[in-house]
């Protein structure tokens, strides 16, 4: 048999043949990275629950990932240069030989698994201790090919964020179709990193549900531009956070009906992440629709910064705490009303002309004129601002 082939397939099968049992290849974390498929009828009573179940959902079951982790088998092939052996009567799991599978450097890559329910005979033993560099190189070639599609991939994404004729350019490479939008995939909190299995599962979603979105993780996100408007994009990513619990939030920018203009659709999910953020929600999906006036005050806050000491909110803060008056919650509920002092008046528990005295003293003793429209403007920015903060 030839061990050469790329394949992980066919390592496996070759390897299957060589040992004389059914071999699974696994990774560290115990998901079925290949299997043999070609086994001879007199074979088939290897094949037990255990590999049944594995095979079919592409991962050890969690039942015998903890019986094999009570039993230490786990620990063993992390430290072993030979093959482990591990026999769990009653467990529905027939004897099986285990390898480790590492680089050059040592680090484990994964395993390969031999169904032995006879035992294990030296023959066996040399074969799979012959098989296991063959299959770490298969591995090694299996991620540089892994890496080197990923770089692509983040090339084009980043491409496409910058907008403009890079954008065109990628999405003509990617075939993307316009309308597109972004969907921004990010932990809840700033310093945070969306998990790497958390970003291959938003991926692998995107892949079986949107097919031509073009989707990478970077600088710690995962930006998606997919085919379609901020509807539909927004429902695909409500569909992968009902399967995927975790502290994530999804900022959707605005459709644009060209590639040059992704860029303002990634500004626009941008700006929503940092508002989820901000109000601390998680587990939440917004698109730049809904959160607009959050998503606009966030912007005027950079552009804020440093001049707070002059805000109307910070005067009125100043005098209410030096001379212990409520003039700060008269001009908010002022302004929430829409100027009616009736109402606002109402909202306070006083009467309206309490509440005109309370301006009066505003405008006089601090220079706060809540009936000017640009004092308005200020005090509605600095009050959103600090409800934003809340």
């Amino acid at each position: 048999m030839d061990l050469r082939d790329d394949d992980l397939t066919s390592l496996a099968n070759s390897l299957a043949e060589l040992v004389g049992a059914p071999i699974t290849i696994e990774d560290p974390q115990a998901n079925v990275l290949a299997y043999s498929q070609s086994l001879d009828a007199d074979r088939s009573q290897a094949v037990d629950d255990a590999r049944i179940t594995t095979i079919l959902g592409r991962q050890v079951p969690p039942h015998y990932r903890t019986l094999l982790d009570e039993a230490g088998v786990y620990s063993q092939i992390s430290r072993s240069q030979d093959v482990v052996t591990v026999d769990l009567p009653g467990s529905g799991m027939t004897q099986r030989a285990i390898v480790a599978v590492r680089d050059e450097t040592g680090t484990l890559l994964g395993s390969v698994w031999a169904a032995v329910p006879a035992g294990l005979t030296k023959v066996q033993r040399q074969a799979l201790l012959d098989g296991a560099p063959v299959v770490a190189r298969g591995l090694v070639r299996q991620r540089e090919r892994a890496d080197s599609s990923r770089r692509r991939t983040v090339e084009v994404v980043e491409a496409l964020l910058r907008g403009g004729d890079d954008a065109a350019r990628a999405a003509d490479s990617a075939g993307l179709r316009s309308p597109c939008t972004v969907v921004v995939l990010a932990s809840d909190r700033p310093d945070d990193v969306v998990p790497a299995h958390r970003a291959g599962a938003f991926v692998l979603h995107l892949a079986a549900v949107a097919p031509s979105a073009a989707a990478a993780q970077v600088d710690g996100v995962v930006y998606a531009v997919v085919a379609g408007d901020e509807a539909a994009a927004a429902r695909l990513a409500r569909d992968f956070l009902a399967r995927s619990h975790g502290p994530l939030v999804v900022g959707v920018g605005r459709t644009v009906g060209s590639p040059e203009a992704i860029d303002l659709s990634a500004r626009d999910a941008d700006g929503v992440v940092r508002v989820l953020r901000r109000r601390g929600r998680t587990g939440a999906v917004e698109t730049v629709r809904s959160t607009l006036t959050d998503v606009v005050a966030m912007r005027a806050a950079d552009a804020f910064a440093g001049y707070e000491d002059f805000s109307p909110l910070t005067a009125l803060e100043r005098f209410d705490a030096e001379q212990h008056a409520d003039l700060l919650s008269s001009a908010r509920a002022y302004l929430a009303h829409g100027g009616d002092v009736g109402a606002a008046a109402a909202s306070l528990h006083v009467h309206p002309n309490t509440l005109r005295n309370r301006l009066r003293r505003a405008s006089q003793a601090v220079g706060v004129d809540v009936d000017d429209p640009d004092t308005r403007l200020l005090l509605a920015l600095h009050v959103k601002l600090r409800e934003l903060d809340a």
